[in-house]
């Protein structure tokens, strides 16, 4: 199959095109920033055929799924722990992008969601049926907004299927963002640890994930990739494992994470700098539930990498770039 990949210079869309390369399929990618190849798709050796474009350009999103069979949606602009985006460029890359895919009649068009258009929720966890909460932040927003107008079409027959992954992690990264500002910002500072917990799948697993749903017979309406679900002192734990030292952390309740969070971004407003944690992100933290994704990985076939692997090539990447130092002793 001919397969589109946007995004495929982030984080999630290399490792996917790198996941469709090796199954034997051919891969387009829609890039904005040809800069960006050689540290994403080049690190992972991979040579898709390029589109120079932009998602939310019509006349780039018409060229770039010209001719292919499948379009995995996963370019957009990142929100937790970064402020989010303050347009509604990704609600305008939806449209632009897999507007433009379905008038062209592709047959399958795959979208990565967020677990932020799910949460804050008083359930025990995230299931398919799991109903789209009230975002608050504007990525948040722009998530929930995506999905509705993809709920809008699959149910006008639309061969949409839409991919809630969890947290992500792994190696072999264009940018440290993300998972890689929590495991940084604990590994150099400390880890504030709620009484809660969060997911987290390996980004090879995700990308075998979506290979598996873009390219099977069957389509599917939505898929859950929440990964493993660990308490947030499991998760130090797990980092601690990895790196071979104690990381430093604090035990915090819901409501002392959520204060500290909203403390940083009012002193970050008077300085013109980026919190060190926004609200949006200590809110993820505060509230974090499995997502219940069993049925959806056994349907494609996907077996997750054991925590401590994750943790374990994370770790291994960061000193191979520098950012972390070798163990000594």
């Amino acid at each position: 199959m001919r397969v589109l990949v946007t995004g495929a210079t982030g984080f999630v869309g290399s490792h996917t095109a790198a996941a469709l390369v090796a199954s034997g399929h051919d891969v387009r990618a829609l890039v904005r920033n040809p800069a960006r190849i050689a540290g994403s798709l080049g690190a992972l050796r991979v040579e898709p055929e390029i589109v120079i474009g932009d998602m939310t350009d019509p006349a780039a999103a018409r060229a770039a799924v010209d001719g292919c069979d499948v379009v995995i949606h996963a370019a957009a602009q990142i929100g937790v722990g970064g402020g989010g985006p303050a347009t509604d460029t990704n609600l305008v890359g939806v449209r632009t992008v897999v507007g433009a895919a379905l008038e062209a009649g592709v047959g399958r068009v795959v979208y990565t969601s967020s677990v932020t258009a799910y949460t804050p929720t008083d359930a025990s966890s995230i299931t398919l049926d799991s109903p789209l909460v009230d975002a608050t932040s504007t990525y948040g927003a722009t998530k929930v907004a995506a999905e509705l107008l993809l709920r809008s079409w699959q149910q006008d027959g639309a061969p949409i299927t839409i991919v809630v992954p969890g947290g992500v992690y792994g190696p072999d990264a264009p940018d440290l963002i993300n998972s890689f500002s929590a495991v940084l910002s604990a590994l150099d500072q400390m880890m504030l640890v709620p009484p809660s917990g969060t997911t987290v799948i390996d980004v090879r697993d995700l990308a075998e994930l979506l290979a598996r749903v873009a390219t099977d017979d069957e389509h599917v309406p939505r898929v859950l990739a929440g990964g493993h679900f660990v308490t947030w002192r499991e998760w130090v734990d797990a980092l601690e494992r990895a790196v071979g030292r104690p990381v430093a952390h604090q035990e915090v309740t819901h409501e002392e994470i959520l204060a500290l969070a909203r403390d940083l971004a009012a002193l970050a407003a008077d300085t013109g700098e980026e919190p060190m944690l926004t609200e949006e992100a200590a809110l993820v933290m505060a509230t974090g539930v499995p997502l219940d994704d069993e049925g959806s990985l056994a349907r494609f076939g996907v077996t997750l990498r054991p925590l401590d692997e994750t943790f374990r090539d994370v770790v291994a990447y960061l000193r191979a770039i520098g950012r972390v130092p070798e163990a000594s002793g």
